[in-house]
């Protein structure tokens, strides 16, 4: 019989439950209370626990994860102070996590205190017929009880006694980790690199525009105090994702801002975007590290690290002066000139195509693209040069914008289904890029 997740009410305590067992039915509860311990809650910046069902703790050495959606629970020792998932060992939690991005840092989400109970359902002949599992979290003034349920074989009557004995006094199925995080008043990160943007098929292309515009400015600018303290590689990613969609728009939505206000504009992101192009590059090479590694004999081992280790320290430089731009005068006064600009429509000078329907002016967008990627992919053969792979790199990537805002519009699974070959293409003409730019040396 499957497990009976709930949470139980303010005021509800699992001594009411021993009581209410005890006096009303023929079972008895008898109850294992475990002592309080300090735990923290863990979780990616973008919520990928939370978001999967599931509840990370830390608990001194000992990592525990609770699946709201299976209603298992597993643990793990952790020693050593650990942010990603590549510095634990191979272990019951890691494995439950493999979907979790290797790339992303673990981050507290919050300090609580933990208290685990154990019960065992027994009945009028002192027989175990159920077990049960009670998490205890204590924040500040704020309570919250979490039990699993767990039958035994041949006792399934039992189990659904208990399960109903539990949702009379309130119990109630719980499935959502953000509802835990609720009761005890933990503010829950509402972070996605790719928001869903509402907008209306016939809306005019301008609003369209600004609306995607100002989405992306903002997902920018949670990425900033990531980037600061140097948590993981993917503020910086996902800071120039966000600001090179913005200049998709402006680049590839022509007429839609007068050509004047547009030019400007292209100008002043570019010119922000080049300040983070050499640290976003010594990202992926430093991600890539082991790879590399494999790539050549052990005898060249020693050599290989000397190249890494400089660019570790070349990485260092180059992350400090972006720290120094983000926090300057300047930067403030660029970027919220932005948020301001995008914010009110009277700001923005409009072009010969601003009230054209979006859904037909980015059909033809995407069409048009599309024509361009193909003409350039059927020139390409074994003696094309680099620059035409990465022209083809370049236009692959606009038509794949083009699309993901086209999501809005058009229905979003066959949308999708488009988009994963692009995405892989992509890819590989990446890597051809890197390798290409190695070659030429990269430390000229």
């Amino acid at each position: 019989m499957e497990p009976f997740i709930f949470t139980l009410p303010r005021g509800k305590s699992m001594k009411r439950v021993h009581h209410y067992l005890n006096s009303r039915t023929r079972y008895n509860l008898d109850v294992i209370k475990g002592e309080k311990l300090d735990a923290v809650l863990l979780d990616t910046f973008n919520s990928e626990i939370a978001r999967s069902g599931q509840v990370l703790l830390q608990v001194g050495q000992t990592l525990l994860l609770i699946n709201l959606l299976s209603c298992r629970i597993v643990e793990q020792h952790a020693a050593s102070p650990w942010s990603f998932l590549t510095e634990l060992a191979i272990g019951p939690v890691v494995a439950a996590l493999k979907t979790v991005s290797r790339l992303r840092a673990f981050m507290v989400v919050s300090k609580l205190t933990l208290r685990c109970d154990r019960g065992l359902l027994l009945d009028d002949e002192g027989k175990t017929r159920a077990r049960l599992h009670v998490f205890a979290f204590f924040r500040k003034k704020r309570s919250l009880l979490l039990g699993i349920t767990q039958s035994l074989r041949g006792y399934d009557r039992a189990h659904r006694d208990l399960q109903h004995h539990l949702t009379d006094m309130g119990g109630a199925a719980v499935r959502d980790a953000g509802e835990i995080l609720r009761c005890l008043k933990i503010k829950q990160r509402e972070y996605s690199a790719k928001p869903d943007i509402c907008i209306a098929p016939e809306n005019p292309i301008k609003d369209s525009a600004t609306t995607i515009i100002r989405t992306y400015l903002d997902v920018a600018r949670q990425n900033e105090a990531g980037i600061l303290a140097d948590y993981d590689t993917e503020f910086l990613h996902d800071y120039r994702v966000s600001f090179r969609k913005v200049r998709s728009v402006l680049s590839l939505f022509k007429g839609v801002y007068s050509s004047e206000q547009t030019n400007e504009l292209k100008r002043e992101f570019a010119d922000l975007m080049k300040h983070t192009n050499s640290l976003r590059d010594l990202d992926v090479y430093l991600l890539d590290r082991e790879d590399y590694f494999r790539m050549v004999p052990e005898s060249s081992h020693d050599g290989v690290r000397i190249l890494f280790d400089i660019m570790a320290v070349k990485r260092r430089v180059e992350h400090k002066k972006i720290c120094r731009l983000i926090k300057s005068k300047s930067y403030r006064q660029l970027v919220g000139g932005w948020v301001e600009l995008f914010s009110n429509d009277e700001y923005l000078s409009s072009g010969s195509r601003a009230m054209k329907s979006s859904d037909r002016y980015v059909a033809r967008l995407i069409l048009n693209r599309y024509r361009k990627v193909c003409r350039i992919a059927r020139r390409i053969n074994e003696t094309t040069a680099d620059d035409a792979v990465h022209e083809l790199r370049i236009h692959c990537k606009k038509l794949r914008y083009l699309m993901e805002f086209s999501l809005p519009f058009f229905p979003k699974k066959k949308v999708k289904i488009l988009l994963r070959p692009l995405k892989r293409l992509q890819d590989n003409l990446g890597r051809f890029n890197d390798y290409s730019v190695q070659q030429v040396c990269f430390f000229l």
